[in-house]
């Protein structure tokens, strides 16, 4: 693990068991490295040669396992201080707060800027290491450190203003009718080097086969590769397009058809009436997607059958003095209007909803909350459906859930962290939910 941990991070580590140095310090790419700890554990954790030494130490099996390997791409959009920003939060949330020390680095390649993460299989204590977490090795926790990834990296893809999103599901999950490509391990420049072993040769002949199979589909019907792109990036540029469009193509004669093809898609939306350079794009389904979004809130907002008689919060009011600043919000929300949108940081929000939840369920309401990728909950008249961080969703998620409570007329509760709008405000993609409810989504203070 001392070799394993001086590899990954370019660094020089001595391996007391063996009296081997292992000095990786000039190796290219790494960019970043550290290492993340519980409170309370002893200061050695955070020293990474006597980190795994302990770890080699502790071991006495043979064949024992010594950590847990979590490599992930991260975003090209981000820049780099902010993909270091998005690795902490994520370890620090998953992995770190039930008891892992979490050695990781992050590489910076132009295109394929990735990171590494080391993470013991003890629990940590002030006084050492503790017995082995054998349901850290479990396939459902596994599955939720997968979407936990997704929500993490599109909060911070919010945050940092780009219309950009992940999915962790698979493609047939997403109702995307192309076919996954296979991860080759080979950099694209050594795939036609004659010495490659035959397991390399047999996958690179696979993707080939993959990637042409993705171009047919698309010749056939263009809006396949418009509905994958634009679940990923709503708003796209031309370079965009070729690039997805490359990867996703067998040969140079067929990226060519296959362009022309998208290009002269009635589904394809020229955002820009005269592009200067790149130029922007969309899909027909979006903008759809975007006046359904708008045509429901109106609709929505006229309606009265979930409003609150405000008498009733004069007790809760008194009784809780942080919710007494937001006494606004509080009457914004139990009012009239069966669709409403808050933007509030994190404390207020989380005081202003446990009151608003306590209110609706004491005249009856039932309060529902919604998930980003999941099952659309069941609603009835009286639902109140909580979509909270809605800064982070898609639009045709956020159009999907707002539709799903219009259907059954329920009351659907949209809610922000204002500090993450200031600074995607401008998002295109978002501009439909910003004009939702005017005046109410975005305070005045962001607005300005």
């Amino acid at each position: 693990m001392v070799a394993a941990a001086a590899y990954r991070c370019g660094a020089a580590l001595r391996d007391e068991r063996y009296g081997v140095a292992h000095n990786y310090r000039g190796k290219r790419g790494v960019v970043h490295t550290e290492v993340l700890a519980p409170s309370g554990a002893p200061e050695w954790a955070q020293d990474r040669e006597q980190l795994w030494n302990r770890v080699e130490a502790r071991e006495i099996r043979r064949d024992a396992q010594l950590a847990r390997l979590i490599e992930v791409g991260l975003p090209l959009e981000l820049t780099p201080d902010e993909r270091v920003d998005l690795m902490r939060d994520f370890i620090l949330r998953e992995f770190v707060a039930i008891g892992m020390i979490a050695d990781f680095c992050i590489r910076g390649e132009a295109n394929n800027p990735h990171a590494h993460i080391l993470l013991t299989l003890r629990g940590i204590t002030p006084q050492g290491f503790g017995p082995k977490q054998r349901a850290w090795n479990g396939k459902p926790l596994l599955l939720e450190w997968r979407r936990a990834w997704a929500e993490r990296a599109n909060e911070h893809l919010a945050r940092a203003g780009h219309g950009d999103r992940i999915d962790h599901r698979t493609l047939e999950a997403q109702e995307i009718e192309l076919i996954a490509a296979r991860r080759i391990g080979v950099a694209r420049a050594r795939r036609n080097e004659p010495n490659l072993p035959a397991h390399v040769r047999d996958r690179i002949s696979d993707q080939r086969r993959i990637a042409h199979e993705n171009g047919r589909m698309i010749l056939e019907d263009p809006t396949v590769a418009l509905r994958a792109l634009t679940h990923q990036k709503p708003v796209f540029s031309h370079h965009e397009l070729k690039r997805f469009l490359r990867a996703r193509t067998g040969s140079a004669e067929q990226f060519e058809l296959v362009l022309q093809a998208v290009a002269k898609s009635a589904d394809l939306v020229a955002l820009d009436p005269h592009p200067q350079g790149d130029g922007r794009f969309t899909s027909r389904d979006m903008i759809e997607a975007q006046s359904s979004l708008m045509r429901r809130a109106q609709a929505m907002s006229a309606r009265r059958a979930h409003e609150v008689e405000f008498e009733q919060c004069a007790a809760l009011l008194e009784s809780s003095p942080p919710l007494r600043p937001l006494r606004g919000a509080l009457e914004h929300l139990l009012g009239a209007g069966d669709l409403k949108a808050l933007a509030l940081t994190g404390p207020d929000k989380s005081v202003l909803l446990r009151a608003a939840r306590e209110l609706w369920v004491g005249v009856g309401f039932e309060v529902t909350d919604a998930r980003p990728n999941s099952a659309q909950p069941e609603l009835k008249r009286n639902s109140v459906l909580v979509i909270d961080e809605c800064q982070s969703l898609r639009l045709k998620e956020l159009e999907r859930h707002v539709a799903a409570a219009d259907r059954a007329r329920a009351l659907a509760v949209l809610l922000g962290d204002a500090d993450k709008l200031r600074a995607m405000k401008e998002a295109p993609h978002f501009q439909a939910l910003l004009q939702c409810t005017p005046g109410a989504w975005i305070p005045t203070a962001i607005s300005r």
